[in-house]
């Protein structure tokens, strides 16, 4: 297989996934939109191990077999357009496997889960790996590296995490996931750890506000993070960050209820508030 028919490939599963970030990643110059596109594919990839079927054995297998690969490289079985594809790109950008092995651990404690109830120190953890990891992995790849990127990376991966939480309420309780904190339910005097139970019962709005209002002040932090002068490059992490921002304050203006359908931005919503950030990009 050709690089470029690699790339290809690997492209049409990204679009087909119908990712929020498609276009922001289609921005970019053709080597860093192909290692974006890698690096989601990579994601999902994990992602996918980690939610989908199979036990919790086989599970553990596959992503060990990913976790083997950043110490002994080579390709994957059913897997070698992404594993050549991921070798490239690391190399290219010299990307550190840290922020990979995160994102697999991240991956790993919801195999090992479900999670229920975590603690405000282990819900950051969690967010850190799963979205937080992530996002170091693309703003080096946009050139932005040190300790101001790696913190923009942290506030903006764990404002999307937070988000999709609040989100994704019900369908993570009927699988028999909480991941609203242990602290939130005690203030809201919730007793139930039973996530169906949890998210029924008449304070659970109280227990989501301290989650939401981490949320927003994370999207804040984030935004003031950002560069006076950014590189060009940059622009798609401005246009993600405010883009999700946006489903936050639907969420937020919606409210959590578990009959709540999965809140979303129209295709009309998505253009407005990408071209908003676009246009807006300091």
């Amino acid at each position: 297989m050709t690089q470029s028919t690699m790339h290809t490939a690997i492209a049409q599963q990204v679009r087909s996934a119908k990712s929020s970030f498609y276009w922001a990643m289609r921005l970019q110059d053709r080597p860093r939109r192909e290692a974006l596109f890698v690096l989601y594919a990579f994601a999902h990839t994990i992602d996918d191990i980690a939610d989908g079927p199979g036990s919790i054995a086989e599970k553990k297998v596959a992503i060990e077999i990913w976790r083997s690969w950043f110490s002994n490289g080579g390709d994957i079985a059913g897997s070698e357009t992404l594993s050549t594809g991921l070798a490239e790109v690391i190399e290219r950008f010299e990307l550190p496997n840290g922020p990979f092995l995160a994102l697999i651990d991240g991956m790993e404690a919801d195999i090992n889960g479900p999670i229920i109830a975590p603690s405000w120190a282990d819900l950051e953890v969690y967010c850190g790996q799963v979205a937080g990891a992530v996002g170091e992995l693309c703003v080096a790849i946009w050139g932005w590296r040190g300790d101001a990127a790696k913190a923009f990376a942290t506030a903006t991966g764990e404002a999307l995490q937070l988000t999709n939480i609040m989100r994704d309420i019900s369908e993570d309780a009927r699988i028999g996931r909480l991941y609203i904190p242990e602290e939130a339910l005690n203030l809201a005097n919730i007793e139930s750890r039973d996530p169906l139970a949890v998210i029924t019962d008449q304070n659970f709005g109280d227990a989501c506000d301290p989650v939401m209002t981490r949320a927003e002040s994370r999207f804040a932090e984030a935004r003031a993070l950002w560069p006076s002068k950014a590189d060009k490059a940059l622009r798609p992490a401005w246009i993600m960050l405010r883009s999700y921002e946006a489903l936050f304050r639907k969420v937020k203006g919606t409210g959590v209820r578990p009959d709540n359908d999965r809140v979303r931005l129209s295709k009309l919503e998505k253009l407005f508030h990408f071209s908003a950030a676009y246009l807006s990009c300091p």
